[in-house]
C-alpha cells in the first residue's frame, strides 16, 4: 500500500510540472519513475517488483483498450484502398528499414525483427488526442490517419502472437495466429451486431455502461487467455468491439479520467524499471528515431499523394505517424516475458517510444508541414503569371467550391487569382490559364503577391479559419471585402470583429454559397451575410 501511495504521489508531482511548465506529461512522469528508483538505491530500498510489474499490465490493458475504443472501422468506409495500401507500405516498409538498420548495428535476427515491428506502428494515443484537440477527426486526412492506425494495430498484433510463439516452431506460430484472427472476428461480430442491439434496446445508465464495458475488456481477456494468447490482445479487441457509434462516445467519456489514472502509473512504473541505455545503446536509439521519422514523413508522403490525397494533407499524415505506438512497449513487455529480448533492448524501446511521443506535438504544427511543402519536388510559386492586378478577385483556398465561384466571377468579367498550397490543384489551374500560387494562404507576402489590398473581394476558403485572421489583420481598412468561410458561432463572430463578414457553413450549402457570392458581387454597399444566409433558406 505504501508502494502504491508513493506512485500516486510521484504522478501528482509530474502532472503539477507538467502544467506549471506546459510541457507533454509522458516524459515527466517516466522521469518521476526514474527518481524513484535512483532514490530508492540512494536509501537502500528495493520497490516492490510485483506491485510494479502489475501496475504496467493494468496501466498498459487500459491503454490498448482505450486505443481500441477510438478506431471504428466506419471510419474507413469508402476509403479502405488507400487506406490499406498507405498501412501496408508504411508497416512493411517501415519494419523492414528497422530490421536492416539494426542488423547494420550488429544485433542478432530475433533482436532485429523485436526492433523492426517496434518502429513499424504509430501510437493511436497520440494520434488521436491530436486530431481532437484540431477538430480533425472526421477530415479526409483523419480519416485516413485513423484507418492506417486500425492496420498497424491488427497487423502488430499478428506479428506479435507469431513472435511470442516462434520458440515453439512454425506451426505453433500459425496455431496462435490462426486463434488471434478467430478472436478478432468475433470482436467484428459484437462490434457489428450485439452492441449496436445493446445500445438501441437497452436504456443503461452510466454506472450500467460502465461495469458493461470493463466486463467487455474482463470476457475477451479470459477468451485470450483460453486461447493461449497475450491478454493484451484481448484488451484491445474489447474497446475494437466498442468502437461502434454512438457507444465509442459514451465509453471514452466514463473511461477518461480512468484511463488517465492508469497511464500515469503505467508509465511512472515504466521509468522505475528503465535501464537507461549507455554508449552505444544511446547512440544507436538516436540512430532509429531518425530513421523512424525520416523513413515515415517522406514515405507516407509520397504514397498518401499517389493514392489521390492532397500534398498537404499527405505530408501532414506523414508527420503525424512519425512515433512508435503504446504497442510496441506491449510487443517489447511480451519479449521479456519470453525471454526473446532483454531488458535493456526494452528500455532502448521505451526511450525510443516515449521520445518520439514527445517529439510529436512539435513536428506537427502547421509551420513544419508548410516548410515541408516547400521541399516538394514540384512545389513553385508564382506558376502562371499574376500580373499587376486591381479591382480582381483574390480565392485562399480551392476547395470543394472553387470551380464554381471561378466560373461566377468569370461571367461577371471579374479577373481572379487562386491561392492553394497543394501542387495537384495548382497543375489543374495552369492547364485552364488561371493565374495561380502555390503558397499559404495565411501569409502576408502571398497576399501582398496577390495585389490583395487593391482586390475587389477576397474569399477566405482555407481549411481552419483561424489561418483567415492574418488575411484579416493585413487587409483592414483596405478596399476589398474580405469573405470568409466559418463553421463555429465564435469563429464568425471572430471574423465580424475583424472587419471581414463570415459565410456560415452551417447554414450555406456550396450552392448556396456560389448563390451568395453572385448577389454580393454586384452590391456595392455593405454586405451581410446573415440577411443572405436567411434569404437562401
Amino acid at each position: 500500500m505504501t508502494g502504491f501511495a508513493v506512485l500516486l504521489i510521484a504522478a501528482a508531482i509530474a502532472f503539477g510540472a507538467s502544467k506549471l511548465f506546459r510541457l507533454p506529461p509522458i516524459p515527466l512522469l517516466m522521469l518521476s519513475g526514474v527518481g524513484l528508483k535512483a532514490l530508492g538505491n540512494q536509501l537502500g530500498i528495493d520497490a516492490d517488483e510485483n506491485l510494479v510489474r502489475e501496475m504496467i499490465e493494468i496501466g498498459l490493458a487500459v491503454l490498448v483498450f482505450t486505443a481500441g475504443v477510438d478506431l471504428s472501422p466506419r471510419r474507413m468506409l469508402g476509403r479502405t484502398r488507400p487506406i490499406m495500401i498507405v498501412a501496408l507500405t508504411q508497416f512493411i516498409t517501415l519494419g523492414a528499414a528497422g530490421v536492416f538498420t539494426a542488423h547494420l548495428l550488429g544485433y542478432d535476427w530475433t533482436t532485429a525483427l523485436y526492433l523492426g515491428c517496434s518502429l513499424s506502428a504509430s501510437s493511436t494515443l497520440v494520434v488521436v488526442r491530436h486530431l481532437q484537440r484540431r477538430r480533425q477527426m472526421f477530415e479526409p486526412f483523419g480519416r485516413l490517419v485513423l484507418g492506417v492506425l486500425l492496420m498497424q494495430d491488427v497487423f502488430i498484433i499478428l506479428l506479435m502472437v507469431a513472435l511470442l510463439k516462434s520458440p515453439d516452431g512454425v506451426l505453433a506460430s500459425i496455431h496462435g495466429v490462426a486463434n488471434a484472427i478467430a478472436l478478432g472476428f468475433l470482436a467484428v461480430a459484437v462490434h457489428k451486431w450485439f452492441v449496436p442491439w445493446v445500445t438501441k434496446s437497452l436504456k443503461l445508465d452510466d454506472e450500467e455502461l460502465m461495469l458493461g464495458s470493463l466486463g467487455m475488456l474482463f470476457a475477451f481477456s479470459g477468451m485470450a487467455y483460453l486461447l493461449e494468447l497475450p491478454f493484451l490482445v484481448g484488451a484491445f479487441l474489447a474497446g475494437f468491439s466498442l468502437s461502434a457509434f454512438p457507444m465509442n462516445g459514451l465509453v471514452r467519456g466514463m473511461l477518461g479520467s480512468l484511463s488517465g489514472f492508469f497511464l500515469a502509473l503505467f508509465f511512472i512504473s515504466i521509468g522505475s524499471v528503465l535501464t537507461i541505455p549507455q554508449g552505444a545503446m544511446l547512440w544507436h536509439s538516436i540512430v532509429f528515431i531518425l530513421v523512424l521519422i525520416v523513413v515515415t514523413v517522406v514515405l507516407v508522403s509520397i504514397v498518401a499523394e499517389a493514392v489521390g490525397y492532397s500534398t498537404r494533407a499527405s505530408i501532414e499524415t506523414g508527420v503525424l505517424l512519425s512515433q512508435t505506438s503504446e504497442f510496441s512497449l506491449m510487443l517489447a513487455l511480451t519479449g521479456v516475458g519470453s525471454g526473446q529480448i532483454n531488458a535493456e533492448l526494452f528500455s532502448m524501446i521505451a526511450i525510443i517510444t516515449v521520445s518520439t511521443m514527445t517529439l510529436t506535438p512539435f513536428i506537427s504544427q502547421e509551420k513544419v508541414a508548410w516548410s515541408l511543402m516547400k521541399l516538394h519536388p514540384r512545389y513553385r510559386r508564382g506558376e502562371s503569371a499574376c500580373e499587376k492586378m486591381s479591382d480582381h478577385a483574390v480565392l485562399l483556398g480551392y476547395g470543394r467550391a472553387g470551380a464554381r465561384t471561378i466560373q461566377a466571377l468569370q461571367e461577371h468579367n471579374i479577373s481572379v487569382v487562386v491561392v492553394d498550397d497543394d501542387a495537384a490543384v495548382i497543375r489543374k489551374l495552369i492547364s485552364q490559364k488561371i493565374a495561380c500560387v502555390q503558397a499559404d494562404g495565411s501569409d502576408e507576402h502571398t497576399l501582398e503577391m496577390t495585389h490583395a489590398k487593391q482586390a475587389r473581394v477576397v474569399f477566405c476558403s482555407m481549411r481552419r479559419t483561424r489561418d483567415a485572421q492574418i488575411a484579416l489583420d493585413y487587409l483592414r481598412g483596405e478596399k476589398p471585402k474580405v469573405l470568409v468561410r466559418t463553421f463555429e458561432p465564435e469563429e464568425a463572430i471572430m471574423v465580424e470583429a475583424a472587419g471581414g463578414h463570415p459565410i456560415r457553413s452551417a447554414n450555406a450549402s456550396a450552392k448556396t454559397f456560389i448563390e451568395w457570392v453572385d448577389l454580393n458581387i454586384k452590391s456595392e454597399g455593405p454586405v451581410n451575410p446573415t440577411e443572405s444566409d436567411a434569404r437562401n433558406e
